[in-house]
């Protein structure tokens, strides 16, 4: 139980940091085919890209939250499997589970780094 605990706590932790707002990249002048300095981006574009910065934030946490979510049940079915195993041997569905933790886990770390 103190495992589950502690993997709901990291989770926790992990999700409460603060949000990350990526700017898109602007193109250069030469990119676009123009010569001489790039005109600013006039306010309303500033807003409309702070916008969707702040949209794929809110669906990136979206899915790290389902995925934890996700994750703190699958840890909860391992440990309830392991508590009904025997001492000598484990199931093949408890080593199917601790690698479908491990997998996930990867891919939540994986979002958060985005």
């Amino acid at each position: 139980m103190p495992s589950i605990l502690a993997l709901s706590l990291v989770c926790a932790l992990m999700l409460a940091s603060p949000a990350r707002i990526a700017d898109s990249p602007t193109t250069s002048a030469a990119q676009q085919g123009r010569t001489g300095p790039a005109p600013p981006p006039s306010q309303a574009e500033i807003e409309m890209q702070k916008r969707a910065a702040m949209q794929r934030n809110q669906e990136r946490y979206a899915k790290i939250k389902k995925d934890t979510d996700q994750l703190v049940e699958l840890a909860t079915q391992l440990k309830k499997s392991v508590d009904e195993a025997s001492d000598q041997k484990l199931s093949v569905e408890v080593i199917r589970k601790a690698e479908q933790i491990e997998k996930l886990a990867r891919q939540v770390r994986q979002k958060m780094a985005e």
